[in-house]
């Protein structure tokens, strides 16, 4: 009879902690395995029924942290929240998982990495009507996105993510490009063409598969010749070819090169320093 009690009085407290209310007030019934509370879970995410989804997620961490479902339901949890565009807590339950699970299969094939990087990929700052362009705000999230990316890509080169992460990259790229050509121009504009000289270098040297190298090259030329440099600028815009360019950014070009002719002659020289 005690061990029959016993049983009784466990089973009595299953079926009371199984059954709980969220913070709006949808009653939650937890079922008696890992497994059917983590497919609970799942199906809620699917309905786009985040605070439900974690409390069962949650559950199953808690009541069940030994069983396979624990890892998976922690996962499932990172997906939750950057299903519900908190991106921010999505990274730190990415990170976590990573360093908690090193060798989990969704780690190894690079996964974890895929959604970290793309979680601030969604971090981005975004262009509104209303409001500066992107270009002209902070670009902490897009120096972060580039970082995992280029991470994700070097260490997981057949990932099935690949293909999705390089356009990331190249998005990135070009949203920090836009930045260093925005900065560049507010030198200009200030009368400090020195200063957007180097600005336009830089991106040069920290982007140069970018896809936008001609884009800088001609914002550099045409600067070089601004500062009385056109032997400086003809050598730029000799750079810009059709295998770095468009049909419009090597006629544009050409046509710089055609002025620096009719200027300066076949051997243009550049102003002295101080000149």
């Amino acid at each position: 009879m005690p061990r029959i009690a016993c049983k009784i009085l466990l089973l009595s407290c299953l079926l009371l902690s199984a059954c709980a209310t969220s913070d709006e007030g949808k009653p939650i019934n937890f079922s008696l395995t890992a497994k059917q509370n983590y497919e609970k879970g799942l199906a809620e995410l699917k309905e786009e029924n985040y605070q439900e989804a974690s409390r069962y997620f949650a559950y199953v961490k808690q009541k069940f942290p030994f069983s396979k479902y624990a890892a998976l339901a922690e996962l499932a949890a990172a997906d939750t929240e950057f299903a519900r565009g908190t991106y921010q807590e999505a990274i730190d339950a990415y990170k976590s998982f990573l360093r908690l699970h090193p060798k989990h299969e969704k780690v190894e094939e690079g996964y974890i990495s895929f959604r970290i990087a793309e979680a601030y990929v969604k971090e981005m700052p975004d262009d509104w009507v209303l409001f500066p362009p992107s270009s002209e705000k902070d670009q902490s999230a897009v120096l972060d996105a580039l970082r995992e990316l280029n991470s994700l890509i070097d260490r997981f080169p057949k990932s099935k993510y690949l293909k999705q992460a390089r356009e990331y990259r190249r998005v990135a790229m070009g949203r920090l490009i836009d930045h260093e050509v925005f900065v560049a121009r507010f030198y200009l504009d200030r009368g400090h063409p020195k200063g957007a000289i180097l600005r336009i270098k830089e991106a040069l040297r920290r982007y140069p598969d970018s896809g936008r190298d001609a884009e800088l090259l001609l914002a550099l030329g045409e600067t070089q010749l601004e500062m009385g440099e056109p032997a400086t600028a003809k050598q730029t815009f000799q750079r810009i070819t059709l295998d770095n360019a468009s049909v419009v950014e090597v006629k544009r070009a050409e046509l710089f090169l055609d002025f620096i002719k009719r200027r300066h002659g076949d051997e243009p020289k550049d102003l002295p320093p101080n000149g």
